[in-house]
């Protein structure tokens, strides 16, 4: 099985992308070949609405949006996190939704995504309220659903300022390999 895991921040080393890297490694014990991108490290332009991707399906600007659109469709597993900024995912995030028009069923009530993925929402923040938390998880929820994805699970982290927050909560840190362990264990053939 394969997984793409897309996180939203402009920093590759930061608290969200290592928060993920835990999924990722309770994932490869369990046999899933996984993919980390940081949305701050890639080239994508905004969209310009010109909704040309409605019906031919691609996005007309050429950019690290086709390699990401292209590892959606062959993935198994689609992991999308994101820091809370201003209460919501960041502007990097929001911009690969934009971009992901071309899989979405809003128009034709049909996505060109194979069926039978799964997804995870993962959200961070500074503050102590799960209500931002809670937002972007139901961001995802909604990206998911127009690409026919199922969510399957989702981990939200509160209190988490710096990577030192996160570093020192080895309980957050246990629960984030134990559901990528889970998701290899859940992929596995039976018997």
């Amino acid at each position: 099985m394969k997984a793409i895991c897309i996180v939203g921040s402009p920093r590759e080393q930061g608290s969200t992308s290592f928060l993920v890297d835990r999924v990722i490694d309770g994932m490869c014990t369990g046999g899933i070949e996984a993919e980390k991108h940081v949305l701050g490290s890639l080239r994508i332009e905004y969209s310009d609405g010109c909704r040309s991707c409605e019906t031919i399906r691609k996005c007309v600007i050429r950019d690290d949006m086709d390699a990401l659109l292209d590892e959606i469709m062959g993935a198994d597993i689609v992991i999308l996190a994101s820091p809370s900024y201003w209460g919501d995912v960041t502007g990097q995030m929001k911009v690969f939704i934009d971009r992901s028009l071309p899989l979405c069923n809003a128009t034709t009530g049909r996505t060109p995504v194979p069926p039978g993925k799964v997804g995870i929402a993962v959200a961070t923040r500074a503050g102590s309220s799960k209500g931002e938390t809670q937002h972007i998880v139901d961001t995802f929820k909604h990206y998911f659903e127009h690409l026919g994805i199922k969510m399957v699970a989702t981990l939200s982290a509160k209190g988490i300022g710096c990577l030192d927050d996160l570093v020192a909560d080895q309980a957050l840190i246990d629960e984030a390999r134990l559901l990528g362990l889970k998701l290899g264990q859940d992929s596995q053939p039976p018997g």
